[in-house]
């Protein structure tokens, strides 16, 4: 059995310690990925596939996890999929650069501004990294006026994420393939543009299919009444060590493994 695992940092683990993350947040870089998140740890019986990489949109994840999941097929592997859903304005355009075409993900960050708080001075680095990187390539006014016109506004970022989980979702459903989704916020689940949804936004939020899904308790620190809450969430309610870029540390991991498990053996015995 395989367990493909789709997301972004928090699947790649970054800031784990057996992870290689010597700049791995560069995009780009090389390094592997840690053994000691929570989908590791609920794969660690199984073939571990992490297709997840640091800075990856919800669309990225979406594509990597059916590439992954169709080249299985094609060896007549058996497999499950975990998806970990990241925050939405993250977009992935297939966009001619200075270095040829190929795909790419902006965010806030690749045309945003440095930090001034001195507590937020390493955020600086991711700053600094997603800047050089479109500067690279030439998309920094592509990117400026994305964000500009469209990628800032709280319709268009919850539109896009919900999209794209029934997109995954439903190929993974004509597959016969068993999956079970979470997220890092459930900011694009829980928000104006939800409560108050057209035609689109409902028409999309209804095909999602909330039995596969595993979204945490809430923390102890919660103000609000609102559960449930994504894995980032739940992390920092309940005081978890987070590392200087904002990644929960091993012991979040390993308790948020332990809150799952029944979730997802209950996901594998279906498959099986």
């Amino acid at each position: 059995m395989i367990l493909v695992a789709g997301g972004d940092s928090f699947v790649w683990g970054s800031e784990l310690g057996d992870c290689n993350h010597d700049h791995v947040e560069t995009l780009g870089s090389s390094g592997g990925h840690s053994s000691l998140t929570f989908p590791a740890i609920l794969g660690q019986d199984y073939e571990y596939q992490c297709c997840a990489y640091p800075g990856n949109g919800n669309d990225t994840i979406a594509r990597n996890v059916i590439i992954a999941c169709e080249k299985n097929k094609e060896q007549n592997q058996a497999q499950v999929v975990s998806v970990t859903w990241t925050f939405p304005g993250r977009y992935e355009f297939h966009v001619e650069t200075s270095q040829g075409a190929k795909w790419e993900t902006i965010n806030s960050w690749t045309v945003g501004k440095k930090y001034t708080e001195e507590s937020d001075q390493h955020l600086n680095e991711f700053v600094e990294q997603f800047n050089e990187h479109a500067e690279s390539l030439g998309i920094v006014k592509f990117a400026k006026s994305y964000f500009a016109n469209v990628g800032h506004l709280e319709y268009w970022e919850t539109y896009t994420a919900i999209k794209e989980i029934v997109y995954l979702q439903n190929y993974l459903k004509a597959n016969n393939i068993q999956y079970l989704f979470t997220c890092a916020d459930v900011g694009f689940l829980n928000n104006h543009t939800i409560k108050n949804a057209d035609d689109t936004i409902r028409s999309l939020y209804n095909q999602i299919d909330f039995d596969s899904w595993f979204l945490f308790p809430k923390g102890s620190r919660a103000n609000e009444t609102t559960v449930p809450r994504g894995f980032y969430q739940w992390a920092l309610e309940n005081k978890y060590s987070i590392g200087p870029m904002n990644h929960p540390l091993e012991k979040a991991h390993r308790d948020a493994a332990l809150l799952i498990k029944d979730k997802f053996n209950e996901l594998v015995q279906k498959n099986n």
